[in-house]
């Protein structure tokens, strides 16, 4: 796994667990206000050191792929006062809660001459996001996402323990994960659901910042 660390010297820590294929580029339009932030991504390895003892508060934002990784991962983090996960679910490869075959397919067959029309379809909701989404791009290489891909569905036959969250955050035209089983499966698991009109499923550019994410 790697990880940057985006230094605002606070007591507060922020462990963003991003999605498949993701890295820091694709949310450098987010900044730190009050807290420091971990962005973690490519999942292809579950290597991982932090020094946590220099923060006080943590709090967990996870993002798609993320929201199921929190709970493979969860012995390596500390307790969280708050958890949110955006556009994902702990079942991730669940046929009836989880990634349709077609997503998967899709997934598989990424391409550069067809990765364009795949954030076209799956990632943004219009051709403003889009064009917003290409200029914070990720710099991973397509061989790096599909090694990552194999190593998600790897984690997903064996036996993970979702992490509970406070907060599930759901976009209404997700194309990733289909949203009125999202709406089923998380009215009854997190504590509070907010729901994101005329929004796909990378909805970050509605927010300026991180802080703005955990105080929802």
């Amino acid at each position: 796994m790697e990880t940057k660390l985006i230094s605002n010297n606070s007591e507060n820590l922020i462990v963003f667990l991003t999605g498949w294929g993701c890295d820091d580029n694709q949310f450098e339009l987010l900044s730190p206000k009050n807290c420091d932030v971990l962005i973690c991504y490519d999942y292809s390895s579950l290597d991982f050191l932090f020094d946590f003892s220099q923060y006080k508060n943590f709090y967990l934002i996870t993002f798609s792929a993320g929201v199921f990784m929190a709970g493979v991962l969860k012995e390596k983090f500390p307790i969280f006062k708050k958890t949110i996960a955006i556009n994902g679910n702990p079942l991730a490869y669940d046929k009836y809660f989880g990634l349709s075959k077609e997503v998967i397919k899709a997934f598989s067959e990424i391409s550069k001459e067809n990765v364009f029309e795949f954030r076209r379809k799956y990632l943004v909701y219009d051709e403003k996001e889009f064009i917003q989404f290409n200029r914070f791009q990720s710099k991973r290489t397509i061989e790096s996402s599909r090694e990552e891909l194999f190593a998600l569905q790897k984690y997903s036959q064996q036996e993970v323990v979702p992490l509970d969250f406070d907060i599930s955050i759901l976009s209404d035209k997700d194309k990733v994960f289909n949203p009125s089983r999202q709406k089923e499966y998380w009215e009854k698991k997190a504590k509070k659901c907010i729901y994101l009109k005329n929004s796909g499923h990378f909805p970050f550019f509605r927010w300026n910042n991180y802080d703005e994410i955990i105080n929802l």
